[in-house]
């Protein structure tokens, strides 16, 4: 009895571990489900949006979608510093957040120096194509989306031959085509977005 009852409780704590490795761990190693009324947005479509238009004359856009409460994001944090210290003076950079509480958050991981901006409805992630976090997205001065899609093969960014934004954000900088990415570039890795179906606003901060 005594000997079944051990075999019990360590199955039980294979299960738990196996759990926390699942929801901490693997489960983030897998493609994000992609939406069921997803729209893909492909590469040199228009993507015309209210909130940026009026910006994009002063130069091209980089936006950062980041959720705080997702762990990739939160591995993706260094790298993008190190990101807008490279190129904070050739774009116009904004990190788009889901809710006032992530702005929150964003703004003890970013510091206060940066544009944010609250897409609480999830219009803005839709008219780019974006359904997870970390997410990368590029717009040239035309208003065209020159590149969506991930930072790194790598969660933590250390293979430099797969940085992927920094060298479509290189690219554009330098008037060239976006480059031809592999599949792990756009197949989205990461947190799907929340969501919320109460009442929502866009802001810029």
């Amino acid at each position: 009895m005594r000997y079944s009852l051990s075999i019990i409780i360590l199955f039980l704590c294979f299960g738990g571990i196996a759990g926390i490795f699942w929801h901490q761990e693997y489960r983030y190693s897998l493609p994000t489900p992609v939406p069921a009324n997803y729209k893909a947005v492909l590469v040199g479509q228009p993507v015309s949006s209210q909130e940026f238009d009026a910006v994009l004359p002063q130069g091209p856009l980089f936006l950062h979608f980041y959720n705080p409460d997702c762990p990739c994001s939160r591995f993706n944090a260094r790298y993008l510093k190190s990101l807008i210290r490279t190129y904070e003076d050739s774009v116009q950079l904004f990190i788009v957040v889901p809710s006032e509480k992530a702005k929150h958050k964003a703004l003890r991981e970013f510091g206060k120096d940066h544009q944010y901006f609250i897409d609480e409805n999830g219009k803005l992630a839709a008219t780019y194509g974006v359904y997870a976090t970390p997410q990368a997205v590029l717009i040239d001065r035309k208003g065209n989306l020159f590149y969506r899609g991930n930072y790194n093969k790598s969660r933590y960014c250390t293979t430099r031959a797969t940085n992927y934004a920094e060298l479509a954000l290189i690219a554009l900088l330098n008037n060239q085509p976006p480059p031809q990415f592999e599949f792990y570039a756009t197949q989205s890795y990461g947190c799907e977005l929340p969501t919320n179906e109460n009442e929502r606003q866009f802001n810029f901060y």
